[in-house]
């Protein structure tokens, strides 16, 4: 931009490189949950403070009763996610915090219990800066549809949930 002074392009690049590490982070996060690498999912939750109120799942106010939940419902063989974060809207709101909002894609399969699950939703986050490092410190999910199908030996299908947020998607 024309006229723009050193610090106040200065500051413009370091407010991008913060908005940056901050898609990192939640992306970190998608990319951990879906390999199941716990300790990842964990490292992106700040250590303290954090809260965890995603739709589908029971409501956690720390990263380790978040990690128990996943240990509980995913981590068995035969289950294989991916999770997409789109549109992303992240906003710098102080000197150590943000917050984001984005448009997530969920699919996943179920070998042993024969389900697959398509879902879509948003995230609405607030990031805190610790030590030079982006955290989540909040997570809201909330469910916008959901398809979840059996597969029965001879291929076909049922549809189990059509369209409708189901708030018990991980105990069919």
């Amino acid at each position: 931009m024309s006229g723009s002074s050193l610090p106040e392009l200065e500051a413009r690049i370091v407010a991008l490189e913060h908005i940056n590490a901050i898609k990192e982070v939640q992306h970190r996060y998608w990319h951990s949950v879906d390999r199941q690498m716990l300790d990842d999912v964990r490292d992106c939750f700040i250590e303290n403070g954090a809260v965890i109120d995603m739709e589908g799942v029971p409501p956690c106010n720390s990263r380790e009763d978040f990690i128990a939940v996943l240990k509980a419902q995913g981590g068995k063989p035969g289950f294989y996610s991916l999770h997409t974060g789109n549109n992303p809207f992240v906003k710098i709101t102080g000197a150590v915090a943000a917050e984001g909002v984005w448009d997530a894609f969920f699919v996943g399969i179920d070998v042993g219990d024969r389900l697959t699950y398509q879902l879509t939703g948003q995230y609405n986050c607030t990031y805190v800066l610790r030590n030079g490092r982006w955290y989540i410190k909040t997570q809201k999910f909330r469910q916008t549809s959901l398809l979840i199908k059996k597969v029965a030996e001879d291929g076909s299908e049922k549809i189990i949930t059509f369209g409708m947020p189901d708030g018990k998607v991980f105990d069919k």
